[in-house]
């Protein structure tokens, strides 16, 4: 009886030992919905389009293959992509090795970040 205490209680130590996702509303699958270039004054719609950014822990990835690591801090986002989408633009990265957004708005269904080029409205997927 004493071994199977033992083990359930190894067992339960070792799956509780994963990191946690304190990310909160940020945490998650998020579509892009429409990008707004600030310089030329343009809007892209994509809301018929596959751009999706998937952010768990301190990392982010899109759907067709990039991959980086972002630091949220208060109303700033910081991401570093280090394998880049094909089109890094159309998942609105206009910098991509070391992107700086404002966090306009953060809800658990919405979320509209800016940089110096763009402003981007996602939806929680």
């Amino acid at each position: 009886m004493k071994k199977i205490i033992y083990i359930l209680l190894c067992a339960f130590l070792v799956t509780s030992c994963q990191k946690a996702d304190n990310n909160g509303d940020l945490g998650g699958f998020w579509k892009l919905l429409k990008i707004e270039e600030l310089n030329n004054d343009t809007t892209i719609a994509k809301h018929n389009e596959d751009r999706f950014w998937a952010i768990q822990l301190s990392l982010i990835t899109t759907n067709v293959g990039g991959k980086g690591r972002f630091q949220h801090t208060g109303d700033s986002l910081f991401i570093q992509m280090k394998e880049k989408p094909q089109d890094p633009k159309s998942f609105g990265f206009y910098n991509p090795d070391d992107e700086h957004f404002a966090v306009n708005k953060l809800t658990k269904k919405a979320m509209i970040l800016q940089s110096d080029e763009v402003i981007l409205t996602f939806r929680k997927f």
